[in-house]
């Protein structure tokens, strides 16, 4: 009796401490397969992509605003050959489809935002804004992995119409930014990439993007251009990657304005900080080649011959210039932040061709109680061009929104933004302001997330 009651003892201990290995087995590879480690910046893969975050779901939505907009600027002179500078009362009709869904392989995100404006006293800046991020990610195998990344929109508001963008990083799109002007900009990104992962440590990646952007005004310049870029990631470990990169792009501007041809080259750490923070560096330099037309002055003695005062010569550039950036990202359940830094070669403006970019920009949604989400931003750019002899391009922008769940359907909603940006040394300066105020239809458990 003694000797059975020990062994049916010993035996339940036994099948007990099997019980809880097989959990902490089983919880082990339920965080290995949820989180795939930190990524290197040189994807440019937004949070959703990279298979963080219960921020958003797919969801529609309608809203109704009155606005209220300062430092309108079109793309023309008045009679003493400045550039107006207007503000307008009007409405706004918006219209959207933002979130994302996940299934077992594959991750979609979208958000598509469309507004239409109308201005009863300024009847010039009427009109429509569309805005598309598209991202799909697949693994067809535990080693491969296809990633799908569009950006299309158009618009005629100088600070465009806003976007979250998580799914993808703006940048690498060459998604169109700090306009002059409030005159009509289309452009057409799109980008693909195809991942092997070699190893649970090591991953190759290789991509492409071809982009187009064009300006109805003929005084502002279009861009035609596509890259290539590869890199190699390792895992040090669990919350460390390091990796290499190289890319090239070529850009053309429409009305014969030259060419571009850009090599980069960079260095990458990622780290996962704790257990929802993560921190990307990339560091390294382009080497730009830029083939151009300038106008020059035709000397005095050859001016007497020709009978003209002034030529047009051709220019060629080499530039060599630092390329890096830094991020710094949190993801929860209901909640995100984002701070980053950005410094290499822009396509510039339509204004400002070729050109030294450098950005840095803050993010923070926050949902809560079930009723509220609030979001907040502010950012600094600038450009100096490399070719032509141009002052630099300054601008600051900051804003914040919050939308109010009053029913499962109907939401309030209210928005501020302000922008100053100005060409250092000139005349033109612009303080902007847009303030709006309104409701949302929507339908959805939780607060609208539109900031």
């Amino acid at each position: 009796m003694l000797f059975r009651g020990r062994t049916e003892h010993g035996g339940s201990l036994r099948r007990l401490i099997l019980l809880f290995g097989m959990i902490a087995v089983a919880s082990a590879q339920t965080e290995r397969a949820d989180y795939p480690g930190p990524t290197i910046l040189s994807r440019g893969l937004g949070t959703v992509l990279q298979g963080g975050g219960d921020l958003l779901r797919l969801r529609p939505y309608l809203s109704l605003t009155g606005n209220y907009d300062t430092g309108l600027t079109p793309v023309s002179t008045d009679a003493t050959g400045r550039a107006p500078d207007d503000a307008a009362y009007g409405g706004q009709l918006g219209l959207g489809l933002v979130g994302y869904h996940n299934w077992r392989r594959t991750v979609l995100g979208i958000d598509y935002r469309g507004a239409i404006r109308h201005y009863p006293k300024y009847e010039y800046y009427d009109g429509s804004d569309h805005s598309l991020t598209l991202g799909v990610s697949h693994r067809p195998t535990r080693r491969l992995e296809f990633t799908l990344r569009e950006a299309v929109g158009s618009y005629s508001r100088s600070n465009g119409i806003g976007s979250s963008q998580l799914f993808f990083d703006p940048a690498y799109a060459n998604v169109p930014a700090n306009e002059l002007f409030d005159g009509r900009t289309t452009y057409l990104s799109t980008m693909g990439d195809l991942t092997f992962n070699q190893s649970p440590r090591l991953s190759f990646n290789i991509g492409g993007t071809g982009w187009v952007v064009r300006r109805r005004s003929s005084a502002l310049v279009g861009v035609t251009g596509w890259s290539t870029r590869g890199d190699m990631s390792y895992r040090l470990s669990r919350t460390v990657a390091i990796g290499a990169d190289y890319g090239f792009s070529h850009h053309e501007y429409t009305q014969g304005f030259g060419a571009s041809d850009i090599h980069s080259t960079a260095f990458d750490l990622a780290l996962r900080l704790g257990r929802y923070w993560d921190l990307g560096i990339r560091g390294g330099g382009s080497r730009i080649e830029t083939l151009g037309l300038r106008r020059v002055t035709v000397d005095p003695i050859v001016a007497a011959i020709i009978g003209r005062t002034a030529g047009v010569e051709v220019l060629h550039h080499v530039n060599y210039i630092p390329a890096g950036e830094v991020k710094l990202s949190r993801v929860f359940r209901r909640s995100s932040f984002s701070a980053r830094y950005l410094t290499g070669a822009d396509p510039g403006n339509g204004f400002y061709l070729t050109s030294r970019s450098q950005s840095a920009s803050a993010d923070y949604s926050y949902t809560a109680f079930r009723r509220w989400n609030f979001g907040i931003r502010a950012g600094y750019d600038t450009y100096s061009a490399l070719t032509e002899t141009m002052s630099k391009y300054l601008s600051y922008t900051g804003g914040g929104g919050f939308t109010c769940q009053v029913k499962s359907w109907f939401h309030i909603i209210g928005r501020y933004d302000a922008r100053r940006y100005n060409v250092s040394g000139a005349s033109f300066r612009r303080l902007q302001h847009s303030a709006s105020l309104g409701v949302a239809f929507s339908p959805g458990e939780f607060p609208l997330s539109l900031w």
